[in-house]
């Protein structure tokens, strides 16, 4: 027994440490050669966090052109085509145009608190429409809204005070509006700063504000309101650029940097919607020229020719919606003048900029400071 009892005894530790030492042989220790091995793992693990760099220019793939007989046929029925829409757009001439209609529809305006916004938000009210005001200045903002009731009584107005730079808000703004007045059927980026500068003398953040205002607000709202649009594949989305956008100007390089990536964008975007075959939201780039919103920002520019006036452009604005034009300037010559001087030699379309000029004078900044587009800037910049 006693022997029975101590063979039993011995046995049963050994097995536990033969099975201890299976388990210490699967999991290594940093003892010994142990020690390497966490070694190379180590190593194996940060190598597997350096990027993988890109693989060299191809040299066995020949480029060439690809289906060149179906290419000459596509170009081909492209001429068809043009030619079968001139024909068409002669008699457009004549006849009036068709237009939708936005009576009871839901159109949200951002920059509404003055200018061509508030001017808009009043076009679209007078023809039926709900209109959304957003604006980051709450006064002027709720100031347009009375001018909306007063004008039109019984209109369907509200105010949103937003800052479109902030995708957060933006991202609320979409909810609020929904629950309030319905889905958004017509968004219009209008909200905008513009502030003269020398390209080396303005302040860092003053560029990026200018940027995240103008560019990047016009992502944040397009982000936060077209997943909508698309599940009922149905909608309109506007943007407010420039002539800026055709022709740079001195002094306004940030502005004309801003208002060139909103072209860019939009025409990326309707790309995008047009790989949907039944897609129907419609896009929509509107490029005027300098416009007469405030006598204190007419004060700084100086050009030759006369400036629009903010009623003028807000109706060709509200005509170009309607019909559902894809891109055009305010006036329309605008568009075909700046192509065609292109089409010149660098000095002749210089000569061309320097009869039809527009110069930007730089007030004194203690003057540009107190103007709302700075305050708008400031607030932006405390705000992030």
């Amino acid at each position: 027994m006693a022997k029975g009892s101590s063979s039993g005894g011995s046995q049963s530790p050994k097995r536990k440490n033969g099975k201890s030492s299976r388990v210490n042989r699967n999991q290594p220790t940093l003892n010994g050669s142990d020690t390497n091995y966490s070694r190379n793992m180590t190593k194996a693990q940060t190598e597997s966090t350096k990027p993988v760099p890109l693989a060299p220019p191809s040299t066995q793939q020949s480029w060439i052109l690809k289906n060149p007989i179906p290419l000459v046929l596509e170009i081909l029925i492209i001429f068809q085509m043009f030619f079968v829409t001139l024909f068409f757009k002669m008699f457009r001439v004549f006849l009036p145009s068709s237009k939708k209609s936005v009576k009871g529809n839901v159109v949200l305006i951002t920059g509404s608190g003055r200018g061509l916004g508030r001017e808009l938000a009043l076009e679209f009210a007078q023809l039926g429409a709900k209109v959304a005001c957003v604006d980051v200045d709450q006064t002027s903002n709720e100031e347009t809204v009375k001018l909306i009731e007063a004008k039109v009584p019984g209109v369907s107005a509200k105010a949103y005070t937003v800052n479109v730079a902030v995708s957060s808000e933006t991202a609320a703004l979409a909810v609020k509006v929904e629950l309030d007045l319905g889905p958004v059927d017509i968004l219009i980026n209008n909200a905008a700063v513009i502030v003269g500068h020398t390209f080396l003398g303005a302040q860092d953040h003053t560029i990026s504000t200018i940027i995240n205002i103008n560019l990047l607000g016009h992502f944040w709202m397009i982000r936060s309101f077209l997943p909508g649009m698309m599940k009922r594949n149905s909608g309109h989305i506007v943007a407010i650029s420039s002539i800026s956008s055709l022709s740079g100007e001195a002094k306004l390089s940030a502005y004309s940097a801003s208002k060139w990536g909103i072209n860019g964008m939009m025409e990326s975007l309707r790309e995008e919607l047009r790989e949907h075959s039944h897609n129907k939201i419609h896009t929509t780039v509107v490029m005027p020229r300098l416009i007469n919103t405030s006598a204190d920002y007419m004060k700084s520019i100086n050009s030759r020719l006369p400036v629009l006036s903010v009623e003028y452009a807000a109706k060709a604005t509200v005509h170009g919606i309607l019909t559902n034009e894809v891109e055009f300037t305010i006036p329309h010559i605008s568009y075909f003048t700046n192509i065609i001087r292109k089409l010149f030699p660098v000095n002749i379309s210089d000569s061309i900029k320097n009869i039809f000029y527009v110069k930007i004078m730089l007030p004194s900044q203690e003057y540009q400071d107190n103007l709302p587009n700075m305050s708008i800037i400031n607030r932006t910049v405390a705000t992030n």
